[in-house]
């Protein structure tokens, strides 16, 4: 019993190392900074609703200006902060497939 017991926390420290050597990895970083940023802000809108006003209003780039700045600043930035990590998301799957290209 005391052996198995001794096993399971030396493959938990194997796997929290390669966990941790795999964040050093950038696009492992963005991605993870990524989907949280994205769960912040769906808990904090309501998506049907946009869609629905959004179709309502006619003009979309009128819509999106005012939703945008009669927002709390906290959605604000959230969406500012997820747009960035967007980004540098796709640049980062553009730039691997181009050197991948290149030196496959």
């Amino acid at each position: 019993m005391t052996i198995f017991t001794i096993k399971n926390r030396i493959m938990f420290g194997v796997y929290l190392m390669y966990f941790v050597r795999k964040l050093k990895n950038p696009f492992i970083a963005e991605t993870f900074v990524f989907v949280i940023l994205a769960i912040i802000l769906f808990t904090f809108i309501s998506v049907p609703s946009i869609l629905s006003n959004m179709l309502d209003s006619g003009n979309f780039y009128r819509y999106f200006v005012m939703a945008f700045s009669n927002t709390e600043i906290f959605v604000q930035l959230t969406l500012i902060l997820t747009g960035i990590a967007t980004l540098l998301f796709v640049r980062n799957i553009t730039v691997h497939a181009i050197l991948k290209t290149r030196f496959a």
